[in-house]
């Protein structure tokens, strides 16, 4: 993964004109917004950002819901910063992190979201945020070819991850942000010692199972992002009488932050708190859990120092974005991003012996997908998606062949190996691969009513390519060579070319039993010519 204005320059086929993206990041203390001009030469114009104290996360110290008074503060915010987003007629995408991934009641603030105001929300993983935020980091600091351990402490959660070179090393998202800390253990004023010490041994214990592993990647450079990190940053400069209009690229000394931490946790009170000279007053009641993280990983890797980066999720967004426009600008032949087929070789290599079907699978499946634009009228990242169905569809046969394809879902859902893929994107992906042999989808299947309609009627339609690629190699020995589709009096017509002297009749019969979820979807006759070569 090149930095970002390497990725633009190096295109083959740039951006036909100037685009505007707003990146919107709905954290669980904060949102953020950027809007972004990209530029025909690949370089970025920064026209505004903005930042909203929002708590989506305050109330619920377990997560499981976001509160009816946080819900109206963030949509009253998301509100704001679509009219901003529209005042630049800017392509927005906006994504949301832990708050929203752990609440039971998400959906209400999604379907709020996109009713109210006209928002699609990207729910992520934590593992897709660290990467998101790596992303971020590597457009503001010159970090590139070093390794480095990242530091994000967000308001729900932590992220760490040991980067190098673009490629992702570790990384884990850990339950230990700010406002979870503040709500479970550092609510009363004053703080008591107690409190303090029960707070010390719950991060010590998530900590310990992952810190061992990041120490293993030594040497690196350590990088914080957000707003713990910067608070601190802030505080130290104020302390000596240095004005800074930016903070990124700042080097803290271990010293440093000791001195800051101590202040930190020596002002037991709020009212202590929002006296300490650079802190934040909308940052003074979360600040002790935080730092207490930042403290407790410091200390254990025994880093000398650490670089403050002002770039962090909503700069990944950014990036990601646009080099999915980039990565879709040629439809005759996209591909996946490098992390992206990462992790399709990541979970094929669970089932390797079925890596030739699915290559054959994927080979005829786009194939028709190509031929049959006009039908469908899907485009290129809808392909992405059905390209990666078609290479995992067979992984549940890694654990039995019995109910292999729910298997297949499964895994797809819920591998940590799924890096790139928003939480939207996975479940798409894996209920096309869900579908590919059996019944077709049915509103009494649980996971596919939970999708938006628009969502469902493009699983049916992708499920339905994958099942005829399926079984057009159902001996599993590649008889059909390649084919060619093309509408015809209101039919489907197939042609499917073989070597000569080989019958795919096995083939022929598998595909006339599959087609059938084809035929409905698309409310056509699906009809197939075998072609000796």
């Amino acid at each position: 993964m090149l930095p970002l204005s390497q990725i633009l320059k190096r295109k083959s086929r740039p951006l036909k004109q100037e685009k505007i993206l707003a990146a919107i990041d709905l954290g669980t203390n904060s949102f953020h917004i950027v809007i972004v001009r990209v530029k025909l030469d690949g370089t970025l114009e920064y026209l505004n950002k903005e930042k909203e104290s929002v708590r989506l996360g305050s109330g619920s110290s377990d997560y499981a819901t976001v509160q009816s008074d946080a819900m109206d503060r963030g949509i009253a915010c998301l509100k704001r910063f679509k009219t901003l987003a529209d005042s630049y007629q800017a392509e927005v995408r906006a994504v949301a992190t832990s708050a929203l991934r752990e609440a039971e009641n998400r959906n209400e603030f999604l379907d709020r979201s996109e009713k109210e105001v006209g928002i699609k929300i990207q729910v992520i993983s934590g593992n897709e945020e660290a990467r998101l935020i790596y992303l971020g980091i590597l457009q503001g600091l010159p970090l590139f070819e070093k390794r480095i351990l990242l530091i994000d402490i967000g308001g729900g959660s932590t992220e760490l991850l040991v980067g190098e070179k673009g490629e992702i090393l570790f990384s884990a998202s850990l339950k230990l942000g700010a406002i979870r800390l503040t709500e479970k253990y550092l609510k009363k004023d004053p703080l008591s010692i107690s409190d303090l010490q029960k707070c010390r041994i719950h991060i010590e214990s998530v900590l310990s199972a992952y810190l061992p592993q990041i120490e293993s990647w030594k040497p690196f450079t350590v990088v914080g992002s957000s707003g713990t990190v910067t608070s601190v940053a802030s505080m130290v400069f104020e302390k000596k009488l240095e004005k800074r209009d930016r903070l990124n690229g700042a080097e803290i000394t271990i010293d440093q932050f000791k001195d800051i931490r101590k202040q930190i946790l020596d002002a037991d009170t709020l009212k202590k708190r929002l006296k300490l000279p650079g802190l934040d007053a909308k940052r003074g009641d979360i600040i002790v859990g935080g730092v207490m993280v930042l403290d407790e990983v410091l200390q254990r890797i025994k880093a000398p120092s650490f670089f403050v980066s002002d770039f962090a999720l909503r700069d990944g967004i950014v990036y990601d974005t646009i080099e999915s426009w980039f990565r879709h600008t040629d439809q005759s032949a996209p591909k996946l991003d490098n992390i992206r087929e990462k992790a399709i070789r990541t979970i094929a290599n669970l089932y390797p012996a079925g890596k030739k079907h699915a290559e054959q699978v994927t080979k005829l499946t786009l194939q028709l997908f190509d031929d049959l634009k006009d039908l469908h009228k899907l485009g290129s990242v809808e392909r992405e998606y059905l390209e990666t169905a078609c290479h995992l569809h067979q992984i549940g046969l890694c654990i039995s062949h019995h109910s292999y394809h729910k298997h297949s879902y499964y895994i797809i859902k819920n591998s940590e190996a799924m890096v790139g893929f928003s939480n939207a994107e996975i479940e798409i992906i894996a209920l096309i691969a869900r579908y590919h042999r059996k019944g077709g989808p049915k509103a009494k299947h649980e996971e596919f009513k939970t999708l938006r309609p628009e969502d469902q009627l493009l699983v049916k339609k992708l499920a339905a390519f994958l099942r005829i690629g399926d079984g057009l190699d159902r001996s599993e020995k590649s008889l059909i060579e390649r084919l060619d589709s093309h509408m015809d009096a209101g039919k489907v017509r197939c042609r499917l070319y073989h070597k000569k002297g080989e019958e795919p009749n096995l083939e022929i019969w598998s595909v006339d039993e599959k087609k059938d979820l084809f035929e409905d979807t698309f409310q056509t006759k699906l009809e197939f010519q075998l072609i000796s070569l």
